[in-house]
């Protein structure tokens, strides 16, 4: 078993670039359901198959995997949400990927070259099938990135892509505006995977119908219960061994380890953290907790009062005690942070962000000029742990500066999409990335703002600062503009940084190939059962 919940990530490399530019050649909806139909108790029918499997002494070709959250859609263009990131993984390849080191390696992409600072080649692998039995081209690539450029909830990965040229069946030219820094990285994003030019064109609702290269293949989504995959047997990496794949949505979190222990599932996504121990200690389980770079806040809408007073942000930061949301919602599995990025990236810093004090916080509410009688707000939560992180700051917040909070809890696809818009006041939620990059243009950029930018941060200042970011190549010099940037916003105090949270799962210790990178990607097509 693997438990390890001191904070240790090694830190990853500080560009895409190095990956790409050194190398030469080879890195938070809709609402329809599937149109295949499939019936509500299938999670037990395929419970049973997999028992009368181990019994019979065949080789088990199921996995049951139990989540807290469902995604919002399962297209690759219209959400930004790790609900849907995961599935997404599973039906689709990008150009590149990260790998288990969190390094950007090439996936449909055979070779490429970097031929100048605004230049790129990229030679396709050939033979690559789509769902449908058409073959990945060149035409494909360009129509779904530039897809991404054109999707809301997406398109902060698409603007270093630049211009797309199509040279050949098998040769995509992309020619960046100006030095693109995390151009490798954007192409690993669920945005920028590719799909049939065709169906593209013809308006396919791959909401609905969803055409990817992955490995799997969804085959029915039983709208809040679960959703169903199976093996798609032309993977240009060959045939995954698990051959089912089902997703069940189980919200609370004891019952999902109840699942795991009755044998009813196979694999936890969000491990309740209070039956942590309990797992670990359990034969047959295995308890996996390593550090990650899911950096977790409670974000303020900064368009409105009182929360665009910056000496008012300064005080929430001040006031609440993130050591005891650590304790209380996560039960210890993760680290408090005060900085407003993650602190696991090259030049990042926590200087200049606030830190618990609560006469400091009475200091900051004191110039503020506001009465904290008038500065009470709603607080939404959308699952168990963030409810109780919740309950925290309600309490810190009463104690230390006189203000009260309500919660208000809330599924995962509203929750995404009044946060994006703006119709909100503050909720809780986390931002995962492979790179400091991605994380400052998705949650700071003002191009973000209705996406994921949910404090509609607004500040040319801070603009500047991520595209310096984004245009310096030089890793050392870039080092230097994270830092910057960093000491920046966390003046700025946009929102109330509250945890680096590890990645925790859960399974059967005779699941083989098990895996998971630091930024929580999974690839499934690895995975197969032992004897």
């Amino acid at each position: 078993m693997t438990k390890k919940l001191m904070r240790s990530l090694v830190p990853v490399a500080a560009l895409t670039l190095a990956v790409g530019m050194f190398t030469g050649c080879s890195s938070g909806g809709g609402d329809t359901a599937s149109t295949t139909a499939a019936s509500g108790d299938s999670g037990s029918t395929t419970t049973e198959a997999a028992s009368s499997d181990s019994t019979s002494g065949t080789v088990k070709d199921t996995l049951i995997i139990a989540t807290a959250n469902e995604t919002p859609s399962v297209t690759t263009n219209e959400h930004n949400a790790v609900a849907g990131d995961y599935l997404n993984k599973m039906t689709h390849n990008g150009l590149f990927k990260t790998d288990e080191n969190m390094e950007v390696v090439p996936d449909l992409v055979e070779s490429y070259e970097n031929t100048s600072d605004t230049e790129w080649i990229f030679h396709l692998k050939q033979g690559v099938l789509f769902h449908n039995g058409e073959e990945m081209t060149a035409d494909d690539v360009k129509a779904s990135l530039e897809l991404c450029k054109e999707s809301p909830e997406v398109s902060q990965y698409g603007t270093s892509t630049g211009t797309i040229e199509v040279v050949d069946d098998y040769t995509v030219k992309i020619t960046t505006d100006g030095p693109q820094s995390g151009l490798l990285s954007d192409l690993c994003h669920h945005g920028n995977y590719i799909l049939p030019a065709d169906l593209i064109e013809s308006g396919h609702d791959f909401n609905s119908e969803p055409i990817g290269t992955g490995p799997y293949k969804l085959v029915a989504w039983n709208r809040g219960e679960s959703l169903e995959f199976e093996a798609f047997e032309d993977y240009f990496d060959g045939a995954p061994p698990i051959k089912h794949i089902t997703w069940r949505i189980i919200p609370e979190g004891s019952s999902r380890t109840m699942a795991l222990e009755a044998g009813e599932v196979d694999l936890i996504i969000e491990v309740e953290t209070a039956d942590a121990s309990r797992i670990e200690g359990t034969d047959g389980l295995t308890l996996y907790s390593e550090p990650g770079t899911s950096h977790n806040f409670m974000m303020i809408n900064n368009e409105v009062a009182p929360f665009n007073n910056i000496d008012f942000r300064k005080a929430l930061a001040s006031a609440i005690d993130k050591e005891a949301i650590v304790q209380v919602a996560l039960n210890g599995d993760g680290t408090p942070v005060d900085a407003m990025v993650p602190d696991c990236f090259p030049g990042t810093t926590a200087e200049g962000a606030p830190t618990y004090d609560p006469e400091q916080a009475k200091a900051y509410l004191e110039a503020s000029g506001l009465d904290p009688a008038q500065c009470g707000f709603t607080l939404i939560c959308s699952d168990d742990t963030k409810l109780r992180a919740g309950q925290v700051i309600q309490s810190s917040l009463k104690e230390n500066l006189g203000i009260d909070i309500q919660l208000e809890s809330m599924d995962l696809a509203t929750y995404l999409d009044v946060t994006a818009t703006g119709d909100y006041q503050a909720a809780i939620g986390g931002y995962t990335s492979s790179n400091l990059l991605a994380y400052a243009m998705g949650v700071y950029h003002s191009s973000s703002i209705n996406a994921s930018n949910k404090t509609r941060t607004n500040l040319p200042e801070i603009d500047a600062l991520i595209e310096n970011i984004q245009a310096t190549l030089d890793p050392e010099e870039n080092e230097a503009a994270v830092t910057e940037f960093t000491k920046a916003i966390n003046e700025n105090c946009p929102q109330v940084p509250l945890y680096m949270k590890n990645n925790t799962r859960a399974y059967k210790s005779d699941l083989q190939g098990f895996n998971v990178n630091a930024g929580g990607t999974t690839y499934y097509e690895q995975f197969s059962w032992g004897n």
